[in-house]
């Protein structure tokens, strides 16, 4: 028999065949699976990675725009190829490293414009710091990357006819981003929500950040507003794409403005039955 990948025998991978995929989505090797969200939107997930990624792939009018560059175990380039229209615009949105893994292959990328990255950026490369990628607990050494063009928080990224809005939401970390599609009421919110356990526990991660970027969505995302996460399975445990809605950013919201109301402390608190927020001692003053 042949022996598994190392990162199966760590723990960081698990067999294809022990995956279950929900209804819509369709394995397009053994390790990436895809799901279409709508006509020029896919959704491409690696569910055979412990972390259970999703990065999108936007498209019209003969462009498109990668929302994340996959976790880079397996090249997310060649299947982003076969989907895209036209030329690819990669974007990062936050410079941990399970979202930064294929970033390379893509040529020079769009970053947010923040300080912070801007501070880890020398003549058009950027190359985060190791406290930013965080790769180090998986062995992983933070890459060095072309930057194509610096986007500011609010300016809006044209994608063909669709129209994406640069949100800063910082919580998770200093630098996450999300993207807001109003003609299609969608939030591409990365790690900022997602299904599953949600970190405020890792270096830079900041509960009243989490509250401040969460009372500002929440003045302005509508009820029906449709959550697209970057990890998660459903409560069975199937890989599915990790949809969230305007009820559990109120939930979040709820929950970091109660921790805050409190001492400091490291814990756990459940949501519901998709997410749990994790927290150190030290994001209560971040």
């Amino acid at each position: 028999m042949q022996d598994r990948p190392e990162g199966v025998r760590q723990g960081l991978e698990v067999p294809p065949e022990s995956v279950r995929l929900a209804q819509g989505l369709s394995w397009e090797d053994d390790w990436f699976a895809v799901g279409p969200i709508d006509e020029g939107t896919l959704a491409i997930g690696e569910p055979a990675y412990h972390q259970k990624n999703w990065s999108y792939l936007i498209s019209d009018g003969g462009e498109s725009l990668l929302f994340d560059t996959g976790a880079g175990r397996r090249p997310i380039a060649p299947l982003v190829a076969r989907h895209a229209q036209g030329p690819v615009r990669a974007f990062p949105s936050h410079m941990h490293f399970d979202h930064l893994g294929g970033v390379g292959d893509f040529g020079p990328v769009l970053v947010a414009d923040l300080p912070m990255l801007r501070a880890v950026a020398r003549d058009g490369v950027l190359r985060p710091t190791e406290e930013m990628h965080l790769g180090y607990v998986e062995g992983i050494v933070p890459p060095e990357f072309p930057v194509g063009r610096w986007v500011a928080p609010g300016e809006v990224l044209s994608v063909g006819a669709r129209r994406l809005h640069l949100l800063h939401t910082p919580g998770h970390s200093p630098d996450s981003i999300s993207l807001w599609e109003p003609a299609r009421n969608r939030l591409y919110a990365a790690d900022f929500i997602y299904r599953g356990e949600l970190y405020a526990q890792t270096p830079a991660a900041s509960l009243p950040a989490y509250l401040d970027s969460l009372d500002t969505l929440l003045g302005f995302l509508p009820e029906q507003v449709w959550i697209l996460g970057a990890h998660g399975q459903t409560e069975g445990g199937m890989d599915d794409i990790p949809r969230l809605g305007h009820a559990d950013l109120v939930g979040l919201r709820d929950t970091v403005a109660t921790l805050l109301a409190g001492p400091a402390h490291e814990g756990a608190r459940t949501l519901n039955a998709r997410m749990t927020l994790l927290y150190s001692e030290a994001s209560f003053g971040a």
